[in-house]
């Protein structure tokens, strides 16, 4: 009998998964949680830079696991009336090289029947509101549409899901604010199965200094964060962001980040994780960043993060 066995059983080490209480692998729309920026991925998985972009951003990102699973994405985000923003991207995920196997009539391996040819593509919109916005308080909430095509040797499945949160900042003053997000998602379902998600609550505080301690502008932010897998599997992460210039205004901002991951039933239950970027602007409404990070996943090898990402004058002046 041929089977993508392996396939799955990868798939099933690197998330946990959601499928009417079945175990990690199991459920619809998995690869989906492997989707993040290396903004993210290198400080422990946690979102601590971008809830609050201002600007319009064209972004492509590849996520690579050494041992030949591929994510690549692209997408664009920006102000769409005032309190507004939107945010679309679309994806892709494929193996490279999976080796299908033939079982025999006692359940034992019987040899090797060629590359299983399997894929997946979707797509995302991302809609956020601006409810309060003064000196002390930024509260907004935010909702996200998915929709993914699975392609296997015998079968295609499409499935659909939904993900909504909310998150709010508070300026501490001195260039400091604190911020809070809860979100849940994706929901959905595919395939006869509930779609992969989860709920996350988290916390951060950034800062951006004068005088830091290269003795330059600087700036610094921390954050963790704890979810809930919807097939009852826990995930954590706490990271640190250290940029050396400014966020905003003509230069370079190099960027360092370090974290950490806990991941209950996945191929390496603590992860750490590092990486880098550089933000070089020739204005205010434009900008090049380009970021890197790095995973381990235990005897499946190292996941591999880049994003580029391009900001343009905004036409609503965002």
């Amino acid at each position: 009998m041929r089977s993508g066995g392996f396939l799955l059983a990868l798939l099933g080490m690197l998330a946990s998964g959601a499928a009417r209480g079945t175990g990690p692998g199991e459920g619809f729309g998995e690869e989906m949680l492997m989707l993040s920026t290396a903004r993210e991925a290198g400080s422990g998985g946690v979102a601590i830079e971008d809830p609050w972009r201002q600007g319009t951003f064209l972004e492509a990102g590849s996520i690579m696991l050494s041992s030949g699973l591929r994510w690549l994405s692209i997408g664009a985000q920006g102000g769409a009336g005032p309190g507004f923003r939107l945010a679309a991207d679309g994806f892709g995920f494929s193996p490279s090289g999976i080796t299908g196997t033939r079982e025999g009539p006692d359940g034992t391996w019987d040899g090797e029947v060629g590359n299983v040819d399997t894929s997946s593509w979707g797509a995302r919109l991302l809609a956020q509101w601006t409810v309060r916005d003064d000196a002390s308080w930024q509260v907004a909430v935010f909702g996200r549409a998915a929709g993914l095509v699975q392609r296997l040797p015998q079968v295609q499945n499409v499935g659909i899901g939904a993900e909504a949160g909310v998150q709010a900042r508070r300026s501490m003053g001195r260039g400091s604010a604190t911020t809070m997000w809860v979100r849940a998602g994706p929901l959905g379902s595919g395939a006869r199965r509930m779609m992969a998600g989860r709920v996350t609550a988290g916390v951060g505080w950034l800062t951006q200094g004068v005088n830091g301690l290269l003795g330059g502008a600087e700036g610094f932010g921390i954050g963790g964060e704890g979810a809930l897998e919807t097939s009852v599997l826990a995930q954590a992460g706490a990271g640190a962001t250290w940029w050396i210039g400014r966020l905003a205004g003509p230069g370079q901002t190099l960027f360092l980040r370090a974290g950490a991951r806990y991941a209950a039933g996945t191929a390496q239950t603590i992860q750490p994780r590092a990486g880098i970027g550089v933000l070089t602007r020739t204005s205010r409404e434009l900008g090049f960043q380009v970021d890197y990070a790095i995973a381990p996943m235990g005897e499946l090898g190292l996941f591999h993060y880049v994003t580029m990402g391009i900001k343009v004058p905004s036409p609503s002046g965002d």
